[in-house]
């Protein structure tokens, strides 16, 4: 299933997750290649679940509010392993909000948490968005719905505002 696909189709929440702050993330949270990704303990953390043209996916979102650093992973699940299908971060490395993105169905995703297939924006082309624009947990889950569409769900799906639970 092509990213495209994903980010603008009809999704279920299946598990919103709580956010975590200094705890370590169980490698069964975000399973990658066997081993999990960690999130470093000072980031704020959470994994939402849903599902999408009966697939199943996570979402992972980590922030750190004193670096300027944010990032959200994109996988499929896959057998026991998460399929990566892109990275949208911000971090001072790079200007700008951007994404690295694998725009090819998924069997060309290696598995790995490095997207490099593509950068959108380019690093020399326009950016919108030059600032980290996250005080709270709940300005991150807004970017992850707005870039991720994740409240492009079944209005009998998901109840209140998820970014409260």
């Amino acid at each position: 299933m092509k990213l495209r696909r994903v980010i603008n189709g009809e999704k279920t929440i299946n598990d919103v997750g709580s956010w975590k702050t200094g705890e370590k993330m169980p490698k069964t949270a975000f399973p990658v290649r066997g081993t999990g990704f960690k999130v470093p303990g000072k980031y704020t953390w959470r994994v939402v679940q849903f599902a999408c043209e009966g697939e199943s996916f996570r979402l992972l979102m980590a922030y750190r509010l004193d670096l300027q650093r944010a990032v959200f992973y994109l996988g499929k699940e896959a057998r026991s392993e998460m399929l990566v299908l892109c990275r949208y971060e911000f971090h001072s490395g790079e200007p700008g909000w951007h994404m690295h993105c694998i725009c090819d169905d998924e069997d060309k995703v290696s598995g790995r948490l490095v997207c490099d297939d593509k950068r959108l924006p380019h690093w020399d082309s326009f950016h919108r968005e030059l600032a980290l624009g996250i005080t709270r947990s709940e300005d991150a889950y807004k970017r992850a719905d707005r870039v991720f569409r994740l409240s492009k769900t079944p209005p009998y799906e998901l109840e209140g505002q998820p970014w409260q639970a």
